[in-house]
């Protein structure tokens, strides 16, 4: 069969469709580069990291050694107070000016704390980074504490404390008894008798002795390192050591009888600091004792403690607690209970907490665990942010998570049974919030 000639026009289009099948598998091919995290420490002690993601949008953090353990007694509730007034009038920018130049500009002001820190975040489309950070700069360093705007705040502060739940309750009293009066004894939310009583003098105060530049983390995902080092040199903060704490771990009871049918109880003994040679063996015994399901809408029926729950015959469940700060940890585990079985269960937990047989297998498979925990909690921009915001604030550096992860390659079973006798071997701390009647004492554990 003798062949046609294409046309003019067919020829053309053929011609295109080549050029763009070209065009194609040159761009599928590419790709930017990856980069590795960096960190400087500036002169005036102010730590600087960053991980160029090359992505549309930034996220960048300031962070400050200003938790609640920073609090004095007559600033008892000012760490709660300064993370709900981010958002309020600066020194330099009023609030309406600051919503309205962030949301032109594709952005989110946000801020969090815990005992340890208070984190200024910032998430903004890449093209307005320097709006943003004008912004970020502002709130976080310039603090206004208007009178007026600190009584108009009062009315979400006190939604926050009154919509805590009852394991939130248990955990900061747990803190209370075990820290007694020191600095992580004291509650990331403001009492309700302090309530009103912080003027904006107590606030400028607090402020001035934890946002120092020696105290400053500045972290940011999605941005050139050497921008961000430029606006960490440039934020308006004093020098000097700052407020200090120091916290023994004491011991103690603490009971809230609220009269509710359902009773949480936390139990907890001195755990690892951040970085010990224990926490990564704690981390371990956390995971063989259980942290809650791992399916969706499942049971945790093949972890220990879940295992002694179903045996008590009461109805409720248990997880091991694993809570470390630079100094000091809670190492133990919480009941959620009937109140009519409560004291069979927290019984039986404790037993159980106490006696566990660690085999090779069960460390094993808890290494698996807390790697995957590790990965898995930074696995959102703004976990990875906060988590990098921390390390570069309380440590000076950062690891990644893998390197995070490979730390418990190394722990044997023996170490992790080591590290869980130092823990319920010494002095323990409770606490219990519902119908506490049938709770066991400290001294019946």
């Amino acid at each position: 069969m003798a062949s046609k000639a294409l046309k003019p026009n067919s020829l053309r289009t053929l011609v295109k469709r080549g050029y763009a099948a070209q065009a194609a598998a040159q761009q599928s091919t590419f790709a930017l580069p990856a980069q590795d995290p960096k960190v400087t420490t500036l002169p005036s002690g102010a730590v600087v990291a960053s991980l160029e993601t090359n992505a549309p949008v930034s996220h960048v953090a300031v962070l400050f050694k200003a938790g609640s353990r920073y609090e004095t007694v007559a600033s008892i509730g000012a760490s709660h107070i300064l993370r709900s007034s981010v958002g309020l009038g600066t020194k330099n920018t009023s609030s309406f000016a600051i919503t309205r130049t962030i949301q032109q500009a594709g952005g989110s002001i946000s801020s969090e704390s815990g005992r340890e820190h208070i984190l200024y975040g910032l998430d903004i489309i890449r093209d307005n980074i320097d709006a943003g950070l004008d912004i970020l700069g502002d709130v976080s360093t310039q603090h206004g504490f208007k009178p007026w705007e600190l009584d108009g705040n009062l009315g979400r502060v006190k939604d926050e404390v009154a919509a805590l739940d009852p394991t939130t309750v248990a955990i900061e009293l747990l803190h209370k008894a075990a820290f007694r009066n020191s600095g992580l004894g004291n509650s990331i939310f403001i009492p309700k008798h302090r309530l009103g009583k912080l003027t904006s003098e107590t606030m400028a105060g607090f402020v001035a002795s934890t946002h120092t530049s020696n105290r400053m983390a500045v972290v940011g995902l999605g941005i050139e390192h050497d921008a961000l080092v430029s606006f960490a040199k440039g934020l308006g903060v004093g020098s000097g050591a700052g407020a200090s704490s120091s916290s023994v771990f004491g011991g103690g009871e603490i009971r809230h009888e609220t009269g509710a049918p359902v009773t949480v109880v936390a139990v907890a003994g001195q755990g690892a600091s951040q970085g010990s040679s224990d926490a990564a063996a704690l981390a371990i015994a956390q995971q063989i004792l259980g942290t809650g399901p791992h399916i969706k809408r499942g049971s945790n029926a093949s972890s220990a403690l879940a295992k002694v729950v179903a045996a008590s015959g009461g109805l409720g469940s248990a997880s091991a607690l694993n809570i470390s700060y630079t100094d000091s940890g809670l190492f133990g585990y919480f009941v959620i209970a009937d109140s009519g079985s409560v004291g069979q269960i927290v019984g039986s937990v404790h037993d159980a907490v106490k006696n566990l047989n660690i085999t090779d297998a069960d460390v094993a498979r808890a290494k698996n665990q807390v790697k995957a925990a590790v990965h898995m909690a930074t696995e959102g921009s703004n976990d990875a942010l906060e988590d990098m915001g921390l390390q570069a604030l309380l440590t000076g550096k950062y690891l990644d998570p893998a390197a995070a992860a490979a730390a418990v390659d190394g722990v044997t079973a023996g170490a992790v049974r080591s590290a869980l006798n130092k823990v319920m071997e010494g002095k323990l701390s409770i606490s219990s919030v519902g119908d506490v009647s049938g709770v066991p004492f400290l001294d019946q554990l």
